[in-house]
């Protein structure tokens, strides 16, 4: 089965990202990492503060989503999905995922990647869609003055185009109390690593 994936991986790039959508569940929009929409989000989450009589959050919130666009920006981020409008009981995800470009070092193939992962990272497809690897990884992260634990699962899928030398990743995060409280087995962190699962799934590449 993963001999499949790095074969198609194996073999210059194309100089542009075909577009492609995801299926989002309601509630869910897609930004690109722009300037303009740093701005956006961040008026967006101005009003929110002032309405809930916490603006001395702002300052904090700013220098968080700074510093999560700079992140996005120099590590090729090309969108992101995020929950902005609340489910039932004022549900809001602590989930996001970004999608990023991945190309083979110097130029060459993708394979040693796919390996490597499937080696050290214990990728495997995602469930029956070859197209993708999937692994799993957990580390802290600074979020202004607070450390969380930062659950993620990555997906690794070739681009159409690039003869196997450029991958898109989405990489969908959790963010979750480092006091080790929630666990990555916590029946919420796992549903919401079902529900990425199954946007990713819905990929298509809109040739």
């Amino acid at each position: 089965m993963m001999a499949d994936l790095r074969a198609e991986l194996g073999a210059t790039p194309s100089p542009a990202l075909p577009e492609f959508s995801l299926v989002l569940p309601s509630g869910w929009e897609e930004f690109e990492p722009t300037a303009a929409v740093e701005r956006e989000l961040l008026d967006r989450a101005r009003g929110r503060l002032q309405a809930a009589h916490r603006p001395d959050l702002l300052a904090q919130l700013r220098a968080i989503t700074g510093k999560a666009f700079g992140g996005m920006r120099s590590s090729d981020t090309v969108r992101f999905y995020a929950q902005t409008q609340a489910w039932g009981d004022d549900l809001l995800l602590p989930l996001s995922i970004t999608a990023s470009v991945r190309r083979a070092p110097g130029g060459g193939s993708l394979s040693s990647l796919v390996a490597d992962l499937i080696r050290s990272k214990g990728a495997t497809a995602l469930h029956d869609d070859k197209r993708f690897v999937r692994w799993e990884s957990s580390s802290p992260i600074e979020m202004g003055t607070a450390t969380l634990q930062q659950y993620s699962t990555a997906y690794l899928t070739p681009v159409p185009g690039s003869e196997h030398r450029a991958a898109l990743q989405l990489t969908a995060v959790v963010a979750a109390p480092a006091d080790g409280t929630v666990a990555r087995t916590d029946p919420f962190v796992s549903q919401m690593f079902l529900l990425t699962d199954a946007i990713v799934s819905t990929l298509r590449w809109n040739a």
